[in-house]
């Protein structure tokens, strides 16, 4: 054994679990005090005798007994969106008297997947997770097959693991009904994505395909669809934009509908940024909102907005609070269960009733 690496503080997990000849999920087993094989456990403890190797945490937490620290990874920690999500877990957190390791993917599959490496290298009792939408499939966590695992925000990606997850496709369908309801019959739709895996022509058929289930906004156009057809009112790829969440993809919609020449008097929108970027380009070509135009977003937890929104609540800080409690659960030995969170139409200055 190299003899430059006898103290132990120079020795990461990686190098203890190829030392060992076991995969970091064993190693974490191993220090959390779970189920072994008993030849791997020698294999374990001899390395550690050899490089005098401890963890900080672990020196503390082994035997069976938690660490007390869950793991959070999201796509982005300073979005409101997920900025709620995260101050529920950590409320709820701190009610078990747990710490929580927070990491974000930026909106990179390539972050996410460094992330993840990074995270199961510590050792953690449980991790909630947030990935990144994309068309490819979830990024593997082999690391973290054996560890408590809840998945929040997205709904059926991950088989035999909970799923925390807002009713998507009722939003759509109320926010679309609603729409209806005030006499506009031209709804754009403008669907979201940290990197949209299609063109609006292609959303209908993309819909249909088993990889739209890792998207929020492809339930939410589900529902759209749904209120559509009840209504007998065709379908039309013109009336959809796919874009991303900023104000710049909100003009950029806007921008679309009108170049289109849809005659679009409704739209439904999946942030708030969206929502601003796309009533203020609506504004800037002689459109006013709502009377011309009524907008209806998902959640409206952003602090700057240009208008008070009619919008499908969502309960972000419940769903980090209930991602934390199903974790715990697991944790405790329960069998894993989804929870679907309810949603509700919240009307407010940015709809009103279609005058001819």
């Amino acid at each position: 054994m190299n003899t430059e690496k006898q103290n132990k503080n120079i020795y990461s997990i990686r190098d203890i679990a190829q030392l060992s000849g076991v995969s970091i999920a064993t190693l974490s087993r191993y220090f959390n005090g779970q189920s072994v094989r008993k030849a791997n456990q020698e294999k374990i403890s001899a390395v550690l005798e050899k490089t005098n190797y401890r963890p900080n945490i672990a020196a503390r937490f082994m035997k069976g007994r938690s660490t007390g620290l869950i793991g959070l990874i999201l796509p982005e920690i300073t979005h409101p969106f997920f900025a709620t999500i995260t101050e529920g877990v950590i409320e709820e957190a701190r009610k078990n008297k747990q710490l929580v390791l927070c990491g974000s993917s930026a909106g990179s599959l390539e972050v996410e997947k460094q992330v993840i490496d990074q995270f199961s290298q510590s050792i953690l009792d449980g991790l909630i997770y947030i990935p990144i939408a994309t068309a490819e499939n979830i990024p593997a966590i082999e690391n973290f097959r054996n560890l408590p695992l809840v998945v929040a925000g997205r709904k059926g990606i991950l088989p035999g693991v909970t799923h925390v997850f807002h009713d998507g496709e009722k939003g759509g369908y109320l926010s679309t009904k609603y729409l209806l309801q005030l006499g506009r019959k031209r709804i754009g739709f403008i669907a979201s994505f940290w990197d949209p895996p299609c063109t609006n022509t292609e959303l209908f058929n993309f819909m249909k395909k088993p990889a739209s289930r890792t998207f929020s906004s492809i339930d939410r156009f589900r529902g759209y669809i749904k209120a559509l057809k009840e209504a007998n009112i065709p379908y039309s790829p013109d009336l959809v934009a796919v874009t991303g969440y900023t104000h710049e993809s909100g003009i950029n919609a806007a921008t679309a509908f009108i170049n289109r020449l849809t005659d679009c008097n409704g739209v439904i929108a999946m942030t708030q940024a969206v929502a601003n970027g796309c009533a203020a380009h609506f504004k800037s070509q002689g459109y006013s909102v709502p009377e011309d135009i009524s907008i209806i977003l998902f959640d409206s937890h952003e602090k700057r907005t240009d208008y008070s929104y009619t919008n499908i609540e969502l309960h972000l800080f419940k769903m980090g609070q209930e991602s934390v409690k199903a974790l715990n659960a697991q944790i405790a030995g329960e069998k894993p269960q989804d929870l679907c969170l309810d949603v509700a139409l919240c009307i407010h200055g940015s709809t009103t009733l279609l005058h001819k």
